[in-house]
């Protein structure tokens, strides 16, 4: 049992902040000079789960360059807690077409204390694994074009053309491996989410990495404003996991 639990925890590691862009604290919180910020909650076996802030900042100067930092951070809570106790807070900085070009991740998960450092340059990705202020890993990736990381790809998704039966394809690397996304656009519909019914666009995303394979659900807004209104997957034991939007507010 100790086992499978420790594979579940592992898996909801890499599961959530994957699949939330999960920067998880011990506060969720939008940062100030924020240009939009949305709050989600997340349940799991039917019950609260968490909560997590996605935030997209203003534009700032890093080097010589102008970039937009992109935020998400949270909590988990309640039964999924045993599963994951996880305290991260992630930034990933963008350029003007949401093509990511840095990134650092601070957690600790089940006590173990990381900060991963991503440098993105044409056809290649490179990270830094700190764990307890030593160096654990170095990694290198190629990829066809440019690369992605988990939290790029919501701001990115939010900006593209979606229109119905289109089909994105990106490597997007979380930390530890690189996944190939693949994206297929739905028609504009309504769903229901705590905060009323939106009109949403159903995206269908498959995770793949070898013979790993995994479907999720992405809505977001069908109006200029694209807000990501719910996600959803299944995960073993935890049957139908859901982050759905509560509150959203402009800087």
């Amino acid at each position: 049992m100790r086992e499978g639990t420790g594979a579940m925890r592992r898996g909801w590691g890499g599961l959530l902040g994957f699949l939330f862009g999960l920067g998880l604290a011990a506060q969720a919180h939008a940062e100030p000079g924020f240009e939009r910020a949305f709050r989600y909650e997340l349940r799991a076996m039917g019950t609260y789960a968490g909560e997590a802030i996605f935030t997209i900042g203003k534009p700032e100067k890093v080097g010589a360059r102008m970039l937009t930092p992109i935020q998400i951070d949270g909590f988990t809570a309640g039964v999924t807690k045993n599963f994951l106790d996880a305290n991260t807070k992630s930034t990933t900085w963008v350029d003007k077409t949401w093509v990511p070009l840095r990134a650092r991740t601070d957690q600790t998960i089940d006590k173990v204390n990381r900060v991963i450092k991503t440098s993105f340059e044409t056809k290649k990705i490179e990270a830094t694994d700190e764990r307890s202020g030593k160096v654990f890993n170095k990694m290198k990736f190629n990829v066809p074009d440019r690369g992605f990381d988990l939290v790029s790809i919501f701001p990115w998704l939010m900006h593209q053309d979606l229109s119905p039966n289109a089909r994105y394809s990106l490597p997007v690397f979380d930390g530890r491996r690189l996944y190939q996304v693949e994206v297929t656009v739905g028609i504009a519909r309504e769903v229901q989410v705590p905060i009323g019914i939106r009109r949403g666009i159903p995206l269908k995303i498959k995770v793949t990495r070898g013979s790993y394979e995994r479907e999720v659900e992405l809505w977001l807004g069908a109006d200029k404003e694209r807000a990501p209104l719910k996600l959803v997957f299944k995960y073993g034991i935890l049957g139908t996991v859901e982050a759905s939007l509560v509150s959203e507010r402009k800087g």
